[in-house]
């Protein structure tokens, strides 16, 4: 039986599709954390947080600093470190503000009805 392994120095590639192993690292500040995470992992970059050791995970928050810089050339798979900020988004339950219940009637409603 055969090992089947690539062919050395790109033989038996098709023309016209080599790769290039270096990537440009696009610009990751003001998305999402989990968006920009998924953004590098697509074309090939790690992303991580100040801090991979951390409890937090790089899935909550906006980016708003990265390293290296966008239009840095790095090899494939490298490592960009991110800053995030917390970013408590639009989501969650509002209380309505406007109009004020009128005096009392919170209360009354947690009273029991007279028999």
């Amino acid at each position: 039986m055969q090992e089947s392994r690539p062919p050395p120095n790109g033989e038996g590639r098709k023309p016209g599709k080599t790769e290039d192993p270096d990537i440009t690292v696009p610009d990751f500040r003001g998305m999402q954390a989990l968006d920009a995470w998924l953004a590098g992992h697509e074309i090939g970059l790690l992303l991580q947080g100040p801090d991979p050791d951390g409890p937090q995970p790089l899935t909550h928050g906006r980016v708003v600093g990265q390293h290296p810089f966008p239009g840095t050339r790095v090899p494939r798979w490298s490592v960009v470190t991110v800053t995030l900020r917390d970013d408590p988004g639009n989501a969650g339950v509002r209380e309505p503000r406007r109009p004020i219940p009128p005096a009392g009637a919170i209360g009354a409603e947690a009273l029991p009805e007279a028999p």
